[in-house]
């Protein structure tokens, strides 16, 4: 039984009810609903959206937007905008007349603000946009161009009631920077990429595509079934899943009940190795259970768990293990009784917004741990942890739609890692959780500031300490390699091994011309420095993009 079938028959058993496809992962939307979460005074219910469970559908964005309360907040004009910003968006489900463009061209192109072309019939919608990304700049270290040309089409819409759909497909021809350049002679992979054409010296050559099909079973369950990418959590950072991985194929069940958003996602992820396009990567799985509640009006606390996986027989690839589709069981239990090598990762989180100004919010993720070790601290290698905590202020010292955001990540030394390499939590060669890996601190600040509608700066600042390996040395950073190879079984201590320091800052100005129709001009700073000559770095790129329907790509690690 494979993903599809499974899928087929919740299709089968799907009832009709109003739904929509979801935002983008990165795109503006996201931090302008956590705004306006957190202004409000209170949390959004589970039927609106949770910002811990990144899966905001459209349909529920544009009933949040149309319906909120402004009496008695104190909104800035750059806020009403946002608002408009968001019914523009998800014009399809919102009630707002002013999502009308009174510009067509041509009688049939951009009758509304934010689609090219839309066609709305009483069983059948579609909305199809271009997609660009036209990046110039220069990076000092290289001492050469980076460029970054991105041409495509996205395309969603609807069937019936209960039957959405979502395709996006581009070309790339990116010139990388000098840390991509990095990454990509350790790893032989670009972050976010899948496999690469080289066309010229640091000159690569790929398409992007992703999508998928969203069923509404009933008033309170969605199901999402393709190839894209998740997010699990309130912070900058995810330790329990982010983005930094290529798009794979996954299926995902969202349950939305009383305060209760309850999260499936069932995945397959590849094991690469390079070497060229014949030899196809091996598979590995994944099953994850996130379930977050609003105990209070203001208080969500969550629990995460995941397995990951593979039933290589050492002749063929066993596929997927169906005893982990149980969507409501607990997983340690299942991967003990079957005296199995799967990796299990264990987590909880919470938000808590008070004040109509603050959201303090973090992670704690376990690998594997002893209790007596732990209160002994002797630095055993087999307590794996990992921690967040971060905070959000709005609207600093009452200054209107300026926004800080502060963050500590914390891993220790084998966290994430399996003594059976082809469990680790990796996608073709990408972290699956945080982009550092393991063994490492890292402190994030953030001010976004929008001096008038259209406009927005964002800095950004981090320092990481991290521990890198040399010479085939396991320290725990590299959550691929087996943790029966570390290097000591007692006094581990984070950021052992070459201590090395990452200062990365930049700044960004966008200004947006049209509805998602963006000028960037970006300044950054980059430098490593290390116990080692061969980790030291030192990099300042400026560059300016446009980007058309096309969330900001970074490049923060």
């Amino acid at each position: 039984m494979r993903f599809t079938s499974t899928f087929v028959l919740l299709l089968i058993t799907a009832q009709i009810h109003a739904q929509g496809t979801y935002i983008p992962l990165g795109s503006y939307s996201q931090h302008v609903l956590d705004r306006f979460e957190i202004k409000s005074g209170k949390l959004a219910t589970p039927a609106e959206f949770s910002t811990a469970s990144k899966s905001y559908q459209r349909n529920r964005i544009a009933l949040y937007i149309d319906s909120f309360e402004t009496q008695g907040l104190k909104l800035s004009k750059q806020d009403y905008f946002n608002l408009a910003y968001l019914q523009n968006d998800n014009f399809e489900f919102s009630n707002s007349e002013s999502t009308r463009s009174s510009r067509a061209i041509l009688k049939h192109l951009y009758k509304s603000k934010a689609a090219l072309y839309h066609q709305k019939q009483k069983d059948f919608t579609l909305v199809v946009n271009p997609v660009a990304y036209l990046q110039a700049g220069y990076d000092s270290r290289s001492k050469d161009l980076t460029t970054l040309n991105t041409r495509g089409v996205e395309m969603r819409g609807t069937i019936g009631n209960n039957i959405g759909f979502f395709t996006h497909f581009s070309d790339e021809i990116f010139k990388i920077n000098s840390w991509v350049n990095d990454f990509y002679m350790a790893e032989a992979v670009i972050p976010g990429a899948g496999f690469l054409k080289t066309t010229d010296y640091k000159t690569f050559n790929y398409g992007n595509a992703s999508g998928y099909l969203v069923i509404q079973a009933n008033h309170y369950i969605d199901l999402q079934f393709g190839h894209g990418r998740n997010f699990l959590g309130n912070g900058y950072r995810s330790l329990f899943m982010s983005d930094f991985s290529r798009d794979h194929l996954f299926m995902r069940a969202n349950t939305r009940i009383w305060k209760i958003n309850y999260t499936n996602i069932w995945g397959q992820m590849y094991n690469y190795v390079g070497g060229g396009q014949s030899k196809l990567p091996k598979r590995h799985y994944y099953a994850t259970t996130y379930a977050n509640v609003n105990v209070t009006k203001r208080l969500n606390i969550g629990l995460f768990q995941t397995i990951s996986f593979q039933r290589d027989s050492g002749f063929s690839d066993g596929g997927y293990d169906l005893q982990y589709l149980n969507p409501i069981i607990f997983y340690k239990p299942i991967e003990n009784g079957l005296n199995s090598p799967d990796k299990a990762l264990l987590g909880m989180d919470f938000k808590y917004n008070f004040k109509q100004h603050f959201s303090v919010y973090g992670q704690f993720a376990i690998s594997e741990f002893v209790m007596s070790n732990v209160l002994a601290r002797n630095g055993w290698f087999g307590n794996k942890q990992a921690m967040q905590l971060g905070i959000k202020y709005m609207d600093v010292a009452n200054i209107s739609n300026l926004d800080l955001q502060l963050e500590a990540n914390i891993a220790r030394p084998y966290m994430y890692t399996s003594f059976n390499p082809r469990n680790a939590y990796v996608n073709f060669n990408q972290n699956m959780a945080h982009p550092l890996g393991a063994n490492f601190y890292e402190y994030i600040g953030i001010i976004r500031y929008q001096p008038n509608e259209r406009l927005n700066l964002k800095a950004t600042a981090i320092v990481a300490i991290y521990g890198n390996d040399t010479n085939g040395s396991n320290w725990g950073r590299d959550i691929r390699l087996n943790y029966r190879l570390s290097q000591r079984e007692f006094g581990n201590t984070i950021a052992q091994g070459v201590k090395t320091n990452l200062y990365l800052a930049d700044m960004v100005v966008s200004y947006m011309l049209k509805h998602n129709l963006f000028v960037d001009v970006q300044l950054l700073y980059r430098k490593t420095e290390s116990e080692i000559s061969i980790f030291n770095s030192e990099t300042l790129m400026s560059c300016v993009a446009l980007r058309w329907n096309f969330a900001e790509r970074r490049w923060d690690f």
